[in-house]
Order: C-alpha cells, then sequence, then structure tokens
C-alpha cells in the first residue's frame, strides 16, 4: 500500500512547557530545608527569651540599662537609651520570635484545618441537649460517690482505729 503524499502524517510533535511548570530558581526556593527549619526552631525561643529579658529590663543579674544604654555605640544606643525603645525592642523580638514558631507550626497544622472542615458540628437545639445530659450525669456521680463516702465512713474510721 502506497502512501498518500497528499496527507500530512501525524509525527509527535515537540511538548510545550506547561505554564503552570517553575523555573529552576523557583523551585530551589521552594524546596524544604529540614535544617533551616531545626535552627529556628532552635533560635525563635532563644529570641523570645531574649525578648521578654529586654521588656523586664534584667538580662540574668545584670542590669540593661546600665550595660546598653551607655554603651557609646550610637546604633545600641537608640534601641536602649530610654524606657520606652528598651520596651519597643524586646517586644520586637518577642514579636518576630512568635511569627517564626507560628510559621514553622503551619505545615503541621494545615492538615488539621482539613480536617475540621470535613466535621460536621451539631446544632445550638443539639449541643444543648448533650450539654445538659452531660451536667446531670456529672451531679448524679457526684451524689453517688458523696453517698458511698458516708455509708464507707464509719468502716474506714474503724479500720484506722485498729
Amino acid at each position: 500500500m502506497a502512501k498518500n503524499p497528499n496527507k500530512k502524517s501525524k509525527a509527535p510533535s515537540k511538548a510545550k512547557r506547561p505554564v503552570h511548570e517553575e523555573s529552576r530558581v523557583m523551585a530551589i526556593l521552594r524546596k524544604e530545608y529540614a535544617f533551616e527549619n531545626w535552627l529556628l526552631a532552635v533560635l525563635a525561643p532563644v529570641l523570645i527569651l531574649y525578648g521578654v529579658y529586654i521588656v523586664l529590663g534584667k538580662f540574668g543579674t545584670v542590669d540593661l540599662a546600665s550595660v546598653l544604654g551607655s554603651s557609646g555605640i550610637g546604633f545600641i544606643d537608640f534601641f536602649f537609651l530610654t524606657k520606652l525603645r528598651r520596651i519597643l525592642t524586646g517586644v520586637f523580638l518577642i514579636l518576630i520570635g512568635s511569627l517564626v514558631l507560628i510559621y514553622l507550626l503551619i505545615p503541621y497544622m494545615q492538615p488539621s484545618f482539613i480536617e475540621m472542615k470535613k466535621v460536621t458540628w451539631p446544632d445550638a437545639k443539639t449541643l444543648a441537649s448533650n450539654s445538659t445530659k452531660v451536667f446531670l450525669f456529672l451531679i448524679f456521680l457526684a451524689i453517688f460517690f458523696v453517698l458511698l463516702s458516708f455509708a464507707y465512713d464509719p468502716l474506714f474510721n474503724w479500720l484506722y482505729s485498729l
């Protein structure tokens, strides 16, 4: 059978690059680096602790105003010269440390948020009914144990007197 020269052949064409494909640089930037996350997880609480010490005005047993307030270095003196600046610096450090911890916890919390969307929550009437049943049962248990205490109290007093 001869090939028809007028008919175009269906040769495989080169696949076009998908629009959503990332460049190599973005792929490298989006890669997770476990070491850096662990380093941030260690440094963020330290940063929060330093911020708390700065806000309190004490760093261990050293008074920060005497050490940092008159250091002679203009950059350091700017942050610690007055009480307001010292407190703002400490609060800033606490805020940055807290944001880093939140950033590190988000990947662990995302599956929980997805699962919480799947939960069917009770309406107000069902919630009130179930809460009433639980409280009534707790009151019943409290009365039951008080009655047991009254019943067994003479027995235990007699055993302790021996």
